[in-house]
């Protein structure tokens, strides 16, 4: 699980925002029950080049949120 808290969205938000801006896709920590609300969920099931080129892009897509009013 990542913690996202800091984008100023949601689970489910960020999810369907980085689905929608990036073709990525990963679950909201919400649909493992609240104490992981403000996380996502991330599958390790592809190759060690697209999972770094993921994890990159991920990161680079929540810091257009970090200190931004949503």
């Amino acid at each position: 699980m990542l913690d996202i808290r800091e984008s100023g969205l949601n689970g489910i938000e960020f999810s369907k925002a980085l689905l929608n801006a990036k073709n990525i896709a990963v679950m909201p920590g919400e649909s493992f029950g609240t104490s992981s609300a403000g996380h996502i969920r991330v599958a390790m099931t592809v190759s060690d080049d697209i999972f770094e080129y993921a994890t990159r892009t991920i990161c680079s897509f929540a810091s257009n949120f970090v200190g931004s009013t949503n």
